[in-house]
């Protein structure tokens, strides 16, 4: 008796058949990813740029390091990084331009085999790598089976010649005397250089992206090349529009022979902008105005042993000065206000006006026991125009101004703390109470 899976099918055939469907996937998933791959073209999977003179530099030590240890597989992974659209002909139309640029033997060499690697050849370079001996690679591991040679790559052979379809009768077979006739073999078209775009690609005015573009080359389309620049990766393309054609060799695929195209002599020049013109420049625009016109430029308490200040007496006084904007005195025509710190306006005095009698630009207030108070600049109605001073106190000034002056040195005192703890316990045997003067300037802004 045969067993029998859940479907009612023999066991082993179910399996057989579960076995055979497993390949079949797994076949069509690598045969999708193929195509997925080829449809690609080889373009550029990243938007970095390398300019023509550094691709050739990445190129010439890829083919000489080939040269070298004949490891294809280490090539082909440094150019992959190019990104390059059509490796093999890329690296074929280096080696050519090379021999016509006269560079050394070593480098077209490397370059030609290299190229023959990837599998592109032309007459050209087989005609110059003809003479030349297969150098060795440089130091071999001594071993039975050598490693291959870039130029052990065999000939690629001609396309086959097309032969009868099969029919479903047979045919007698031919006597071994028998020769065939030569017109029995049909001769392969030549085929020629031309490159087709996988997506849509911008045709150019020349070899650049600096040119205009002149056209666009839609999915499919296939077109004959007539031209290429001296570095190989743009394309002059035969085009029914005026003028000419370009395309980049990263965008489209490569398709023929190209060992025998030319470059163009005809390149125009790239096209240069105009200059842009001239732009007016902005109006000068006039600097924000301060916000007030005079500023306290200094502020200080006349020093100990300066005019008659000393440690038992001095003068009295507020001296005041108003300089203009670049420091010479105001004569006149400022008017200069004395109010007690300003809190208590019936005891404020007068703005005195600046006339010069006390000196250039200076004005001056006697202070007495308890008196003293704060300055600053008013206009003809009385208004503030400058920045207000600090207090002044002909009895007990603030410490700060104390210790600048040197009026601690009158005891002496033993230090800044002994001297502060001095003037706020009101030590009156070592300050000169009511007989202080300062000095107050004000600079005006504009």
């Amino acid at each position: 008796m045969t067993d029998t899976d859940i479907t009612g099918q023999p066991a082993d055939d179910a399996m057989s058949h579960r076995r055979w469907r497993s390949l079949f996937l797994i076949v069509l998933m690598l045969a999708s990813a193929v195509l997925s791959l080829a449809a690609c073209g080889g373009r550029a999977a990243s938007g970095t740029k390398v300019s023509a003179s550094e691709r050739y530099a990445i190129i010439r030590q890829a083919a000489l390091q080939y040269a070298t240890d004949a490891n294809l597989p280490k090539a082909k992974e440094t150019i992959a990084k190019l990104n390059l659209a059509n490796p093999g002909q890329i690296v074929l139309s280096m080696a050519e331009q090379a021999i016509n640029d006269g560079k050394p033997a070593t480098d077209i060499a490397a370059l030609a085999r290299l190229a023959e690697g990837l599998g592109a050849r032309s007459p050209k370079l087989v005609a110059y790598l003809a003479p030349t001996a297969t150098p060795s690679p440089l130091p071999r591991p001594t071993s039975t089976v050598a490693p291959p040679s870039p130029t052990a790559i065999p000939p690629i052979a001609p396309p086959a010649p097309a032969t009868t379809a099969p029919t479903d009768t047979p045919t007698t077979a031919a006597s071994p005397t028998t020769t065939a006739s030569p017109t029995a073999i049909a001769s392969p078209l030549p085929q020629k250089p031309r490159v087709v775009a996988d997506s849509t690609a911008n045709l150019r005015g020349g070899p650049g992206t600096g040119y205009p573009t002149v056209g666009q080359m839609a999915v499919g389309k296939e077109v004959d090349i007539i031209g290429r620049n001296s570095s190989g990766d743009w394309w002059r393309i035969a085009w029914d529009g005026a003028g000419q054609a370009w395309v980049a060799g990263l965008v489209v695929r490569v398709l023929g022979p190209i060992d025998t195209v030319a470059v163009a002599k005809d390149i125009p020049a790239l096209p240069t902008r105009p200059p842009a013109p001239p732009t007016q420049p902005p109006a000068p625009t006039a600097p924000p105005k301060p916000a007030v016109e005079y500023v306290v430029k200094s502020f200080r308490l006349i020093p100990k042993g300066q005019d008659a200040q000393q440690c038992n007496g001095g003068n009295h006084n507020i001296f005041v000065q108003v300089l203009d904007k670049g420091g010479a005195p105001l004569v006149d025509g400022v008017r200069v206000r004395e109010g007690w710190r300003q809190q208590n306006p019936d005891t404020a005095h007068d703005a005195i006006k600046v006339t010069g009698a006390k000196g250039p630009g200076r004005a001056e207030w006697d202070i007495y026991r308890g008196g003293g108070g704060q300055l600053d600049i008013v206009n003809e109605s009385g208004n503030r125009i400058s920045e207000l001073s600090r207090g002044m106190s002909a009895d007990w000034p603030d410490f700060d101004l104390i210790q600048a002056a040197g009026y601690c040195d009158c005891r002496p005192y033993l230090d800044a703390a002994s001297c502060r703890a001095g003037l706020e316990g009101k030590e009156y045997s070592y300050f000169p109470i009511g007989h202080y003067a300062f000095e107050v300037i004000f600079q005006r802004t504009w």
